[in-house]
């Protein structure tokens, strides 16, 4: 699992069919205490994250398998996605 917090929302006029409907999201990494790490990133949304959430996010193969109807059969053109907004961390 791997933390960031999200910096706001991109708007594509033209995306793969795969993902019409889909909110994009730029994601800025961080650590589980918020301390900002790494550069900003886009992701899939997968679960209706606003801007300034913190939120948990995967990447690689696991990305395309947390948007909905995915499946092993499928592959969902994504390399990272949103899997979770946190409210703390303990």
């Amino acid at each position: 699992m791997q933390f960031a917090i999200v910096q706001g929302t991109v708007v594509a006029t033209q995306k793969v069919k795969e993902l019409q409907g889909i909110t994009l999201k730029v994601l800025q990494a961080c650590d589980e205490n918020q301390k900002l790490v790494g550069d900003s990133f886009v992701a899939v949304d997968a679960v209706g994250a606003r801007t300034g959430d913190f939120v948990m996010w995967v990447g690689k193969r696991e990305a395309s398998l947390a948007l909905p109807n995915a499946t092993l059969a499928n592959n969902f053109p994504v390399d990272a996605a949103v899997t979770g907004i946190i409210d703390a961390v303990s």
